[in-house]
This record gives structure tokens, C-alpha cells and sequence, in this order.
């Protein structure tokens, strides 16, 4: 796709290279204690960041982009299982 969207091999090499360095890099960073401070709010910006491309994924995978009942229950059944998986966790 990198390719086709008109970037040389070299850019689409480089870019993926540094989309593949991101897992190790936050890795190596969350050693550091100052890095560390912010663990929940970084987790929560990647949450959100999971969120919003799962749903973007699940809505524009229909035609025309409707939604439809069977989604939003399927959306329904995973906030109510996150709900309760929360109110059940055990720490």
C-alpha cells in the first residue's frame, strides 16, 4: 500500500522500520523512571487510540458506512463484559 500511495521503496522502508522499532522503543522508555510517571496516562491515550481504530475498522467495513443493530449490539456485549470483568477484577 505504501507503495501504491506513491512512495519510493526507500520511504516505505524507512517508515516501516520505524513503525517496527515503536514496540522495543516504548519498551526501553518504560525503564525510565520519569517515563514510568505517566504509565496511565499513556495508557490511556493507547486505549483510545485501540478505540478508535477498532471502530472506525468495525462502522466503514459496511456499505455506506450505516449502522446497524447487530454492531451496536456487538458493541453493547463487549462494553457490558469490560463493565463486568471491572466490577469483578480482584486486586
Amino acid at each position: 500500500m505504501l507503495l501504491d500511495s506513491g512512495l519510493s521503496r526507500a520511504k516505505a522502508f524507512g517508515l516501516l522500520i520505524v513503525f517496527a522499532t515503536m514496540a522495543p522503543l516504548g519498551t526501553l522508555l518504560s525503564g525510565i523512571e520519569a517515563v514510568g510517571q505517566f504509565h496511565r496516562e499513556s495508557l490511556a491515550i493507547v486505549i483510545g487510540i485501540f478505540l478508535h481504530v477498532s471502530t472506525t475498522i468495525l462502522f466503514e467495513s459496511s456499505e455506506g458506512h450505516r449502522f446497524n443493530a447487530y454492531k451496536m449490539m456487538s458493541i453493547a456485549a463487549g462494553l457490558a463484559m469490560a463493565g463486568a470483568g471491572m466490577l469483578l477484577m480482584h486486586h
